[in-house]
Order: C-alpha cells, then structure tokens, then sequence
C-alpha cells in the first residue's frame, strides 16, 4: 500500500534503514538504490493464512474470495 511505497521511499532517498518483506523492496534491491543489510535476520512471508468458523456455510463473498485465491496459486496447466 502507500504507507510501504513511503517506507521503500524514505529508506531509499536515505532516511535510514527500512525492516520489510523482501517482496516489498526487492524492486529496490534489484536496481541498486538499496543495499542489503543482516539478510540473515530477513522476514519471510510464506503467504496468506485465512481461519474461519464453519466449512459448511461459507458467506459468498468469502467463498468467491477463497476461489480467487485458490486460482491465482494454482499451478499452471499445461495442454
């Protein structure tokens, strides 16, 4: 979002040092405006978790989203 688009932004016009997932500042990484610092204490992120009551009366909206995310990890298909 645009508070993390700020932060990469700061750390980058060298305000300090910036503590994020690397998704988030790989961008910046790959182009050398930010350098790497205590990769070993880097944050990883293995993705999404969702908990929720009851399997069998899934609210719409939460069933549509459950599909959309199911589809965008899905592996890709071969034909």
């Amino acid at each position: 979002g645009a508070a993390m688009d700020l932060t990469v932004a700061a750390a980058v016009s060298g305000a300090g040092v910036v503590y994020l997932f690397e998704d988030w500042i790989k961008p910046a990484l790959d182009n050398g405006s930010l350098q790497p610092v205590l990769s070993e204490w880097w944050q990883s992120f293995s993705g999404l978790w969702l908990y929720y009551n009851d399997r069998r009366l899934i609210p719409a909206p939460l069933q549509a989203f459950l599909d959309y995310v199911r589809e965008l990890n899905a592996p890709p298909r071969v034909d």
